[in-house]
């Protein structure tokens, strides 16, 4: 039997190429391309684009100015803000615009009359030290600020000398203190994630990312096993580090500083639901710490947890992950958003006084 024409194996390679293209286009995330934005002297994704989440959530964003999501008419609100800072679970790719704890904050100061609009500004990957570098970077395009609503995902990013590659970092040697650290976008990336996000090429950025972390090995043989000793930790006082962090904090801040906890609970653990925060000690601390220097503390897990027993529902999980799991859903941004409504209401006069 003759082998096939080439046309036909022509033919295939192009019905395989668009398949994989309209499975990309359609069940990828997005290529976000990112731009340097001089105000905030940092790189940001391009405004005017937007985003597709499928991996985890079903959602679409739109960046705005200064790659700031979800704002009306991708233009800053005027008049006095109150902004969520933090990592992805302040990003929020995964839910619609209207549904992040930002958006839903404005929804829900109008109700009740309070001039006050939500502003989220959070990068995935990023910890609370970035966070808080951000403060300063972001304050003349956000000016006035009502209330800096920090987002403490990881109650580690409270503590000294966590190994944080790429990110800033607080560290305890010589002395206490905060550092900037940050991995730029290589030339490369910069030039392909615009074309990529244009031609709805996902696939074939993912396939990119991957071979830029990959290892070939052309020598025979088992691989040599690099092991690499981790010098001790130092002995250190965290009440003096908590101290320090929240100083800095407000220095950076120049405004009225609010930590808010979002701990991993309502979970699933072996078939068993767990309501209780798995890391009371040092939750407690934080709280204590943040009494002791005028920072404002909420604890979102009392609320994670009344809500789960009133409804069965959990802040956390989608359709496409398990429950209780990853990032924050539409009913946990909401209570969020409602927590920080009643944190300002409680302190309006401080908050809104000229």
């Amino acid at each position: 039997m003759s082998a096939p024409p080439l046309r036909h194996w022509l033919l295939g390679l192009a019905l395989s190429l668009l398949a994989a293209w309209v499975a990309g286009a359609f069940f990828l995330d997005t290529v976000q391309p990112v731009v340097f934005d001089t105000a905030v002297n940092r790189y940001v994704p391009a405004p005017g684009t937007s985003s597709r989440t499928r991996g985890e959530g079903w959602a679409t964003s739109k960046v705005g100015g200064h790659g700031i999501r979800g704002l009306p008419g991708g233009d800053l609100p005027q008049g006095p803000k109150v902004v969520f800072w933090g990592d992805s679970f302040v990003e929020a790719v995964q839910v619609d615009d209207s549904e992040r704890m930002a958006q839903v904050f404005t929804s829900l100061a109008r109700r009740d009359a309070l001039p006050l609009n939500g502003v989220g500004i959070g990068n995935g990957g990023d910890t609370l030290i970035d966070a808080v570098f951000r403060l300063p970077d972001y304050a003349g395009v956000l000016e006035p600020v009502a209330l800096n609503v920090l987002v403490l995902s990881r109650l580690e990013d409270t503590l000294p000398d966590m190994p944080r590659p790429c990110r800033a970092r607080f560290l305890s040697t010589p002395e206490l203190r905060l550092e900037r650290g940050d991995c730029p976008p290589s030339t490369l990336g910069l030039r392909l994630a615009g074309p990529f996000h244009s031609l709805e090429l996902a696939g074939a950025f993912e396939l990119y990312r991957k071979l830029q972390t990959l290892t070939v090995r052309l020598s025979p043989g088992p691989a040599p096993l690099t092991t690499r000793g981790n010098a001790p930790a130092p002995e250190i006082d965290q009440d003096a580090a908590f101290n320090f962090l929240l100083a800095r904090t407000q220095e950076l801040a120049r405004g009225p500083v609010l930590l808010l906890r979002i701990p991993p609970v309502p979970a699933l653990n072996q078939g068993r639901i767990v309501l209780a925060e798995p890391q009371p000690d040092l939750s407690r601390r934080i709280a204590q710490a943040c009494a002791r220097n005028g920072v404002g503390f909420l604890d979102l897990g009392p609320a994670f947890a009344a809500r789960f027993q009133a409804t069965g529902r959990f802040p956390r999980g989608f359709f496409n992950t398990p429950p209780g799991t990853g990032h924050l859903n539409q009913d946990g941004h909401r209570l969020v958003a409602e927590a920080v409504l009643n944190y300002t209401k409680e302190h309006r006069d401080a908050l809104l006084a000229p």
